[in-house]
């Protein structure tokens, strides 16, 4: 049933694409892209120092200095590569637990795994200040329906009280409550691991007390990298030469993520992603073609990642090394378990 939910909502995006496409035309919007040209070197290295940016935001969430870790290097590819896993999928998730399963030989489920939740937690406090400021700009630049600022504001407020109560919740049992509505279903199939589940809950509980400066740091990390986002479009449209002040770029941005949010259940946003840069271009009365393509410039730019992502995942790339320089691929066979 879930490969048919997930070949459902591709055929969408891609229909929906389509019709962008039919109903903006294909002349403009290839003529943009091709005047491109070697400015999409420029558009890959900001995507480039965004990917760093957030590689590091995740190494400061392994907890205390000299707790079991990854090096820089290991992290970024497993980054890139579950990223690539969580783009392809229904369900987004399956990035993150690709991520963890990227560094089981050099860390275990137990510590990786906790990273991993709290690195996607300030992931999402830093973009919901990104929204909430583009949020603002929009209702004082625009002449918004009395309904629709309504509207953000109790989608906003929503999202707030949800990440709080996430974050509450990973300081005393982020999976353990899982495994307890499992149990009262009768259906403890992961009992087993109940042990395993409780240690990531302490780990992470232990990285709120203990490390609140790599919390901070983390994201004051992600915070950047929606910045270099906004500088992307910043620099495609004056590449295109249609500039626009950089405060209309990061509305561009910020009300992008919005969108892109409201319709998680599309793989990868297609036909989504790009459909929502025609409607904000509409409303700053730009022309919907130059949104098109500037949706299929960053669509370009996320492919390039994407099959980056998958050669990484590849098993023949170069493997982890310890300390001393040996593989650890016997490590992995030798703990199976970890996976």
């Amino acid at each position: 049933m879930k490969q048919k939910h997930q070949i459902l909502f591709w055929s969408l995006g891609l229909l929906l694409l389509g019709l962008l496409f039919y109903r903006v035309g294909v002349e403009d919007v290839w003529t943009y892209v091709q005047t491109m040209g070697w400015g999409y070197i420029p558009v890959l290295g900001i995507s480039l120092l965004w990917n760093l940016s957030n590689t590091w935001a995740w190494a400061a969430c392994f907890g205390q200095r000299g707790e079991q870790r990854s090096g820089f290097w290991t992290l970024f590819r497993a980054k890139v590569g579950g990223e690539a896993v969580g783009q392809m999928m229904l369900v987004s998730v399956a990035g993150e637990v690709a991520k963890a399963y990227m560094l089981r030989a050099q860390v275990s489920v137990t510590r990786g795994l906790p990273s991993v939740v709290i690195n996607k937690t300030t992931e999402f406090i830093s973009g919901l200040g990104f929204v909430l400021l583009g949020a603002v700009v929009a209702v004082r630049q625009f002449s918004l329906p009395v309904a629709v600022q309504k509207g953000l504001a109790v989608g906003l407020l929503l999202a707030t009280l949800c990440i709080a109560a996430g974050v509450l919740k990973q300081r005393q049992n982020a999976f353990g409550w899982i495994l307890n509505l499992l149990k009262r279903l009768r259906l403890p199939f992961l009992e087993g691991r109940r042990q395993k589940v409780e240690e990531m809950d302490r780990n992470i509980a232990a990285f709120y007390r203990q490390n609140w400066r790599g919390f901070l740091v983390s994201l004051g990390l992600h915070s950047l990298s929606w910045v270099l986002g906004t500088l992307e479009v910043y620099f495609i449209l004056r590449w295109l030469g249609q500039p626009l002040p950089f405060v209309s770029a990061f509305l561009l941005c910020s009300l992008s993520v919005m969108i892109n949010t409201a319709f998680f259940f599309i793989p990868s946003g297609v036909g989504v992603f790009e459909g929502g840069h025609v409607f904000l271009f509409h409303l700053l009365g730009l022309s919907p073609g130059l949104g098109l393509a500037v949706g299929v410039i960053r669509r370009i730019r996320k492919i390039f990642w994407v099959v980056l992502g998958f050669l990484f995942l590849l098993p023949g790339l170069p493997r982890p090394v310890n300390a001393s320089g040996t593989e650890l691929s016997e490590h992995v066979e030798k703990e199976p378990d970890r996976t």
